[in-house]
């Protein structure tokens, strides 16, 4: 193989775009040299117009020559090669490579023949031979200004060409465009015919309707004018008859009057001195039931203003109790941090000391083992002041541990501390209710007193006066007890049963609901039904289950029956999503180990289904309101919101921002669980 320089260039003509920038100049490297947009050429222009094995660059005895296999031809000075043909190249030549004239290279070729330039210029002898090489370089010099110009032309000839050919395309387009318009025209002609006879059949059936439609509005016109003609009869022979017993009534109130007035003229006559007695009695007593009853009126309203003022102020307590219990956390957090800060600082230090004396004791006893013998004693002495250390050292680590227990403790005291506060607040609300019910049951006895003077006198005079009702003796302690058990339901209360907390389970987000509720929800969601968070850990609350079962304790019967029937149907529950649990996984390690992988894939996936939708009827058997009313089958909108506060697209009523009483409190989420309205709790139902 020859040197490079032997070689060819093509050189761009024109400036190449910049994605082109590397073809600006191609160097033919070899004897058979092939340019294409195809990827085994060698050289690659990445062009439309260019076809895949565009041409082929071939050394044939000392002459390059180039082969035409292109889709639209290449020019050589101008000229159309033709496919499959091939033109001997010369050193100058302008080779087009496609129609667009995007790539226009020169074929520059060094030959051989070429002489050398001399250093020194040949001085001339005569003037004849200047002027030969001035006419030699006119010459050039024409043809090449000839030759761009051809150029030039058979430019704007391509151009016109591009156009003509563009304007028979667009006509012909156009042409087969009305074509097709007159094909769909006459194939859809038939159709649309026959949509308007469909059109005409429709018409006649609407006026066939409508002249029916006439007709039975004729008739039943015709049955209602004849039932009102009847009902009209019907009523002149009521009026009739109305009038009469009218006038019978009248004959027997005026026979009656008659007697009447007869029999109390003979009473009058006999008993004048009775009638007086009687009619004083009788206004007496009414004068005393008036009185009865205004007292009676303003004694309820009183009770009912000092029960709403109770519970306004047993509210506003439990906040501010709520308040200080966590103030109090805070702050026995951050003792508890600083304490162990200390503690820390301190272990640093007597580490650090204990280090210290170490080196130190160590630099001695070197120290001593080169000291003679007369320095023994102070030997001695060095030893003891070890001991001396060493012991104040365990004391110090004692100290430190004593100092721990005593935080550890004072930490359970402030715990302690905390929860008999917090009793102490609930039995002093307890004890200043019972006060109240005192001074309430006190003015009842008073009323009841007056009222009872009132009755024996009345008894006196009147023996048929019944005595007093008695059975509101126990109104106001029940009451309270109701309004309790109402407050220990809203704030105490599991955001996914609606049930007071049973076996109360804390999440990593400070939101409690029941264990078995949270467990079933993690079988779908492994999230927080309230705000959404990943549940991470979970704590079992001891202090709540033990607060609600004291309080059921002191509530009514009916409340303490329910909380024991849902204890009891909550265990029941468990028991059986154990025992289903157990056989399950049972069932699926036999059915491993006797299927294929194929079935056993397929048997564990159906028991896991059968699994899931087990636990899921035992759950909605135990909260029947998360199903529809209509029976359509699981509400997942009501099961979320009732989980987790609620979601959009939920009922008409949840959907409702409806705001609550003026004094209640709400949190901003969730809904009330009496009305399913959004905006209030149920402390502060305006419906309650």
């Amino acid at each position: 193989m020859e040197g490079d320089n032997n070689y060819p260039v093509l050189v761009s003509c024109k400036k190449l775009k910049s994605e082109f920038a590397g073809l600006n100049k191609i160097p033919i490297t070899s004897d058979n040299f092939s340019l294409g947009r195809g990827l085994k050429n060698s050289i690659v222009v990445p062009f439309i117009s260019i076809s895949r094995n565009h041409c082929h660059f071939k050394k044939v005895e000392n002459k390059w020559t180039v082969e035409d296999n292109s889709s639209f031809g290449i020019k050589v000075n101008g000229k159309t090669v033709g496919k499959g043909l091939a033109k001997t190249l010369r050193d100058g030549d302008v080779i087009t490579l496609e129609v667009s004239e995007e790539f226009v290279y020169k074929f520059t070729h060094p030959s051989e023949d070429e002489f050398e330039v001399p250093r020194k210029r040949i001085k001339m002898d005569d003037s004849s031979a200047s002027n030969n090489i001035i006419n030699d370089v006119k010459m050039k010099f024409e043809e090449s200004q000839t030759f761009e110009i051809k150029h030039i032309e058979e430019k704007i000839q391509n151009a016109k060409q591009m156009q003509n050919t563009s304007m028979i395309l667009k006509e012909q387009l156009q042409t087969e465009m009305n074509r097709k318009i007159l094909q769909l025209e006459s194939e859809f002609a038939l159709q649309i015919e026959n949509l308007k006879g469909e059109k005409n059949e429709v018409e006649r059936q609407k006026t066939i309707l409508e002249e029916e439609r006439d007709a039975q509005l004729a008739t039943i016109k015709h049955e209602m004018e004849n039932k009102i003609s009847e009902l009209m009869e019907q009523i002149q022979k009521h009026n009739e008859s109305e009038s009469e017993l009218m006038k019978e009534n009248n004959l027997l109130k005026e026979k009656l009057m008659k007697e009447r007035e007869e029999f109390l003229l003979e009473l009058n006559r006999e008993n004048t001195s009775k009638q007086e007695m009687l009619e004083n009695l009788e206004a007496k007593i009414r004068e005393q039931e008036d009185v009865r009853l205004k007292e009676r009126q303003e004694f309820v309203e009183m009770l009912q203003r000092e029960t709403e003022q109770l519970r306004l102020a047993k509210e506003k307590e439990l906040k501010e109790i709520e308040e200080q219990r966590i103030q109090r956390e805070h702050a026995l957090k951050q003792e508890l941090n600083n304490i162990k800060k200390n503690l820390e600082d301190k272990v640093q230090q007597t580490e650090q000391d204990k280090l210290k004396a170490e080196k130190m004791l160590n630099e001695q006893m070197e120290h001593m083992k080169k000291v003679s013998n007369e320095d023994k004693i102070a030997m001695q002495k060095l030893m003891k002041e070890r001991e001396d250390i060493e012991n104040k050292l365990n004391e110090a680590q004692t100290n430190a541990a004593k100092s721990l227990e005593e935080l550890r403790m004072r930490v359970i005291d402030r715990e302690t501390e905390l929860a008999a506060l917090a009793a102490e607040r609930i039995q002093k609300q307890a004890e200043q209710s019972s006060v109240v019910i005192n001074t309430l049951q006190a003015q009842l006895e008073q009323v009841k007193s007056q009222l009872h003077t009132v009755e024996t006198e009345r008894n006196t005079i009147l023996e048929n006066i019944c005595a007093p009702d008695n059975a509101g003796e126990g109104s106001s302690k029940q009451s309270v007890l109701t309004e309790m058990g109402e407050l220990m339901e809203s704030e105490l209360q599991c955001s996914v049963c609606n049930e007071l907390f049973v076996e109360a389970t804390t999440l990593n987000c400070s939101h409690t609901f029941c264990k078995y509720c949270i467990s079933v929800w993690k079988k779908k969601k492994k999230d927080c039904p309230i705000c959404r968070a990943p549940i991470t850990s979970e704590c079992k609350s001891l202090v709540l289950d033990s607060f609600i079962e004291k309080m059921v304790q002191s509530l009514s019967e009916d409340m303490k029956r329910k909380r024991k029937d849902i204890l009891d149907n909550r265990k029941e529950l468990e028991s059986e999503l154990a025992r289903q649990s157990v056989a399950n996984s049972d069932r699926r390690r036999n059915s491993a180990d006797e299927s294929s992988e194929y079935s056993d894939f397929n048997d564990s996936e159906y028991y896991e289904e059968q699994e899931e939708e087990q636990e899921e009827d035992d759950y909605f058997a135990f909260h029947p309101d998360i199903y529809d009313t209509d029976g359509s089958g699981f509400d997942s909108d009501t099961y979320d919101e009732s989980a987790a506060g609620g979601s959009s697209g939920g009922s008409a009523a949840g959907a409702a921002l409806v705001a609550g009483l003026g004094d209640a409190y709400y949190g901003g989420y969730g809904r009330c669980y009496r009305c399913g309205a959004r905006g209030h709790w149920a402390p502060g139902c305006p419906r309650r």
